[in-house]
């Protein structure tokens, strides 16, 4: 009996930490929502319907997790699809995606003065923005990149439908059935906040690491900029305490994940399917997880999978963790000098005093 109870209970506890670790509700919704634009994309074999899944689940989980009312929703698409506008023809010249990259991370901070909600939509602003500007870009065959960029962008808008769609459609429910109050459709958040602290010093520090990646990126040729910049931009968290266990979860995801997809993508089939449901899945893990390093760790695992399913060399995939650790590297650098600098300016005000450290 004692025997038997034991394995009960570790059955238990192992179905308690499998379920806490997965997030069923966004990763149902999340898939849903998806759905469409992947059936699209079988349907009609074009693979810019793949590559705009992110813009999907990017928006899905800046409606989610800002609280985005509709209008809030379809104004975050329209700045999504003029900002990759903007970054794909920047990539033509380095000094033109530095700039424009520089810029993209100061108003993805900056937003946060709206709401420490907003972080959300800041960050899934810049995500999309950057990797399907940089995806655009290396499959533009000798175009103009503005004029490639202006064909991707009725597909950006129509994965955004979904999710435009779902939320109005909450928003009527709410409205007709369950008599909710609130602002009217031209509202564009659910909630209201107090602006998010240290605010400039996050425009700061994530203006300095981007700059800086981003520069390395544009000038040495390195493989995949979007993971060197974007790794660089996603330290850059608000706080200190915040920023250090972002930069350990990336450390660890990258050289856990891209070993272990290196070794699982030997053995996989090399089809086209495949990849395409690759894809779908290393999206879908923004949503799936309820813990970043496991996400983060499994969507380096997945890269380096599809890396190698789609006929590279299998050490190709190293570049995911050499960029995520440069990229990281840079970023907490640039937000612990930062926070150093912001310190000292204090205390040597007149009168000044340190503020008590936050606890979140």
């Amino acid at each position: 009996m004692l025997a038997i109870r034991r394995v009960v209970n570790g059955r238990r506890v192992a179905t308690y930490m499998f379920n806490g670790l997965i997030n069923n509700r966004m990763l149902l919704r999340g898939a849903m929502l998806l759905a469409p634009v992947f059936i699209m994309g079988l349907i009609t074999g074009n693979p810019i319907w793949f590559r705009v899944e992110i813009v999907t689940v990017s928006v899905f989980i800046a409606a989610e997790r800002s609280r985005l009312a509709p209008l809030g929703v379809l104004l975050h698409t329209l700045v999504v699809g003029c900002c990759f506008l903007t970054m794909t023809a920047s990539l033509g010249k380095p000094a033109t995606f530095v700039i424009a990259s520089v810029l993209l991370a100061i108003a993805c901070v900056a937003i946060t003065d709206a709401g420490v909600g907003m972080r959300w939509t800041g960050t899934f602003t810049f995500i999309p923005v950057l990797y399907l500007a940089c995806a655009t870009a290396d499959g533009a065959n000798g175009h103009q990149l503005a004029q490639t960029g202006l064909k991707v962008l009725p597909y950006l808008f129509c994965s955004a439908l979904p999710v435009v769609f779902a939320s109005y459609a909450s928003y009527l429910w709410k409205k007709l059935v369950c008599m909710a109050g609130g602002d009217g459709w031209r509202a564009l958040r659910q909630v209201a906040e107090p602006p998010a602290p240290g605010c400039f010093e996050g425009i700061v520090a994530a203006a300095l690491a981007v700059g800086v990646a981003a520069s390395l990126a544009g000038w040495h040729g390195i493989h995949y900029a979007q993971w060197l910049v974007w790794s660089a931009a996603s330290v850059v968290t608000g706080d200190v305490g915040s920023a250090r266990t972002k930069w350990r979860d990336r450390m660890v995801g990258a050289f856990v994940g891209v070993p272990a997809g290196m070794l699982v993508g030997i053995f996989m089939p090399h089809t086209p399917v495949l990849i395409d449901a690759l894809t779908a899945a290393m999206v879908l893990t923004l949503v799936a997880f309820n813990r970043y390093v496991v996400a983060f760790g499994a969507r380096c695992a997945l890269h380096a999978v599809a890396i190698i399913v789609a006929g590279h060399a299998v050490f190709t995939a190293d570049y995911r963790a050499i960029d995520v650790a440069i990229g990281s590297v840079i970023g907490i650098v640039f937000v612990l000098g930062t926070n150093l600098v912001a310190r000292s300016l204090r205390g040597n005000r007149p009168g000044g005093v340190l503020p008590p450290p936050r606890i979140d």
